[in-house]
């Protein structure tokens, strides 16, 4: 194949350059067939004939407007990309990824899904049909879409996958503020009450604005700012020098506002003074939005993309339908025709961990384990203080909630006083002065009821563990007053006492698996939503500091939020062999790294970074411990579909927790597996993939399987095996709560400044 640089001018609009390279085919190459990327790059089995010179093409929008680009194509310096390398990487035991050419069939596979689908990265979204949209509420739909994407395992696979976003819905402006926003669009209408929803909704999306007739001229697409501060009846610009409303200007061209209360959308450069009327807008549809979704839209798209194998395996097999890809003529004239059916692959399932007890085993089945009349691990035993403080709920069900939890702390064996300290708080300002005295008086851990929504779970942490120091366990007045059984109270006592410095279970001695004076070491970086970049990423870092992988020590940092390697891995490194140190007397043997959140292009950086960051602590303290080093991936489209049907016990029809793949599909020159420990609540279980990228102590891979897996039943907050090892899932909740301190700040110092601002007392 061979491999071109396309220059398009103007630079925008972007959206249009896939036409405007279509055409250019058409018109100035012959109609030769080529895989264009949509951005610089263009791909060809044959050489092109290119002009040198730029050519010009006219293209259409979908609203009859006439668009000129032009073209410039040449070929890059080393233009032609060995396809052949996909095929020979695995005969000539040549282990180098063939990247270009991977890149070059990425394109090409792309071809025949622009035409008819969105693009959102590699998944394609087929638009919902008429009447079978799924509503996601305020404003948003989901849509469904296929993923693929070329991978390498024994040979070259594509991975395909369905995949969910949401997208704004295509409606009128008016549509979007009656169905969703409630309110009733007359000429009195005000929006003053909504704004800060409405503007959040429509803030960054594409709008078409509908002249009305009378203007006669075509509709155009504008960028929202935001909303007016006045309404279209008040709202000024400067029109030829002269100062006048919205309204004045749409009344003296010849119409009349239907509502001119109403606030007009503030679109184009946000420099400039362009206000459209709301009743004349309409939301874009295809709209592939880079935002978070609110909890409501999470909530439904978790139900709503939840199925068993089988289903999602069909919903695939149509997608692949649909797309016919093996019709396409650019996939074709590459040489690449796509299988029938999905690769089928050899499966080994590990046992099992037993979970020990202070006075009983407990066997794991199906990934969990029941903990009737056991007693935990290792509880502290000194009585703890503690106290419970409550807001709008009565002081009956307060009372009732006390005596739950003093019944079953006696069962487990945590250790708390006979009675807690009630107290009732009115608003934020009463809650902190009520910390401060609990603190005075060497209370150990404080139950907070907070209301079912808003900040305030925010609020006390920061107040609790920056201004105080005093241990919090929040609990919503929901809970206490509806669902407030002995199971809930048994699941908020392993969170208490693991908060306590307890151990709450560790697993039976398996010497088979077993790394004396080892250090388990979990780290993950969390980054602020795309529209969100002046916020500081956020890094959590956790470490055991006992024999068993069950008690962890917490670090977290702040740094810049384009950085996804952790700049100050070796000071978090130093502070936690401090504190192995302190309790284990001696500096670990092996240090068992678990990296969780890196992409496969970051790997690199890792090892260079962060391991040297881990190496440089080591040195300072004059030791020199084996390190392994495990990424941690969850973001990929590897699915397992097993045979057979689901069942009473396996609804989903899921694999079972423990299976591993470690062949076929993964590079035959890295050491990698996937894993599936955990035993799926809902829908089709995501394996968990491990990348080894630094082994200095050579260990066995059957041996880090059964530690991984093995670790994916310690962490302590459930009675289940979880879908990646406790150091990670530590990390990525310190690594929360590091986000949680910066709840409430609007302007950010240096992250350095800010994590200073915002030491842990």
């Amino acid at each position: 194949a061979y491999h071109y640089d396309v220059k398009i001018t103007p630079e925008r609009p972007k959206k249009f350059y896939r036409q405007a390279f279509e055409q250019y085919r058409v018109e100035h190459l012959g109609g030769a067939i080529a895989a264009f990327d949509g951005r610089a790059s263009a791909y060809s089995a044959v050489k092109l004939k290119c002009s040198s010179q730029g050519q010009e093409v006219k293209i259409l929008d979908r609203h009859g407007r006439t668009l000129t680009y032009t073209l410039e194509i040449k070929e890059t310096e080393d233009s032609e990309v060995d396809l052949n390398s996909l095929r020979n990487y695995m005969k000539d035991r040549i282990y180098d990824k063939p990247m270009r050419a991977l890149q070059c069939l990425e394109v090409v596979l792309a071809a025949p899904c622009h035409n008819t689908a969105i693009r959102a990265g590699r998944s394609f979204y087929k638009r919902s049909e008429p009447g079978k949209a799924f509503d996601l509420n305020d404003g948003y739909e989901a849509l469904v879409g296929l993923y693929q994407a070329f991978v390498l395992g024994d040979r070259p696979f594509v991975n395909v996958d369905i995949s969910h976003k949401s997208f704004p819905k295509a409606m009128t402006i008016i549509e979007y503020l009656e169905q969703y926003q409630r309110k009733r669009i007359d000429k009195s209408t005000n929006l003053d009450d909504r704004r800060y929803k409405i503007e959040s909704f429509l803030k960054g999306m594409n709008i078409v604005y509908d002249p009305p007739a009378c203007f006669a001229s075509a509709p155009r697409v504008f960028r929202v700012n935001g909303l007016s501060k006045f309404p279209a009846s008040s709202q000024k610009f400067e029109l030829d020098g002269k100062q006048t409303t919205v309204a004045e200007y749409f009344r003296s061209r010849k119409y009349n506002l239907k509502y001119p209360n109403l606030l007009c959308l503030h679109v184009g450069p946000p420099l400039k003074n362009i206000y459209l009327p709301i009743e004349l807008c309409r939301i874009e549809d295809g709209q592939a939005l880079n935002r978070k979704d609110g909890a409501n839209q999470v909530a439904a798209m978790i139900k709503y993309a939840a199925t068993p194998t089988n289903e999602r395996k069909a919903k695939i097999i149509r997608l692949m339908e649909y797309f016919r890809h093996n019709l396409d003529p650019t996939i074709s004239h590459f040489g690449i025709r796509l299988g029938s059916d999905f690769i089928v692959v050899n499966t080994r399932t590990l046992n099992a961990p037993q979970i020990e007890y202070k006075n009983k085993l407990a066997s794991v089945r199906n990934g969990s384990w029941r903990m009737d009349g056991m007693q935990f691990y290792d509880p502290k035993p000194k009585p703890h203080k503690w106290a419970i403080l409550y807001g709008k709920i009565d002081y009956m069900s307060v009372v009732d909630f006390q005596g739950m939890i003093i019944q079953l702390s006696r069962t487990v064996n945590v250790c708390l006083n006979d009675n807690a300290e009630i107290r009732n708080y009115l608003d934020l300002r009463e809650l902190d002065s009520h910390f401060l005295d609990l603190k005075n008086n060497q209370f150990d851990l404080v139950y907070v009821i907070i209301p079912n929504s808003g900040s305030v779970y925010d609020v006390v942490k920061q107040k609790a563990e920056l201004e105080h120091g005093i241990l919090t366990q929040c609990i919503k007045e929901n809970t206490v007053l509806r669902k407030c059984n002995l199971q809930c109270i048994g699941n908020v006592l392993l969170k208490v006492n693991s908060k306590l410095n307890g151990i709450n279970h560790k697993l039976k001695d398996d010497t088979l698996c077993l790394l004396k004076n080892a250090m388990f070491l979990g780290a993950d970086v969390t980054h602020p939503s795309p529209d969100q970049r002046e916020i500081p990423s956020v890094v959590g870092v956790a470490a055991s500091h006992d024999p068993f992988g069950a008690s962890y020590n917490m670090q977290y940092r702040l740094q810049r939020s384009d950085l996804e390697e952790i700049q100050d891995m070796e000071s978090i490194t130093l502070e936690h062999l401090r504190v192995y140190h302190q309790y284990r007397k001696s500096y670990p043997e092996h240090i068992v790294y678990y990296r969780d959140g890196v992409s496969d292009g970051q790997f690199p950086k890792i090892k260079k970074e962060e391991l040297s960051g881990i190496s440089a602590a080591c040195t300072k303290l004059l030791i020199n411990p084996k390190i392994c080093c495990v990424i941690v991936v969850k973001r990929h489209h590897t699915r397992f579909f097993p045979n057979g049907t689901p069942s009473l016990y396996n609804k989903f029809n899921n694999v079972d927790p423990g299976t591993v793949v470690d062949r076929t599909i993964v590079h035959p020159n890295e050491m990698q597996f996937f894993m599936v420990s955990h035993q799926s609540i809902q829908g089709t279980a995501k394996p968990t993939r491990y990348n080894v990228i630094e082994n200095t102590g050579n260990l066995d891979i059957d041996l880090l399987q059964q530690l991984t897996y093995n670790l994916c039943h310690m962490f302590p907050r459930c009675n289940r095996a979880v879908s990646y090892p406790a150091p990670a899932y530590l990390a990525h909740l310190a690594a929360a709560r590091g986000r949680v301190y910066l709840t409430g700040c609007t302007k950010f110092l240096t992250p350095k400044e800010e994590y200073e601002k915002r030491l842990i007392v």
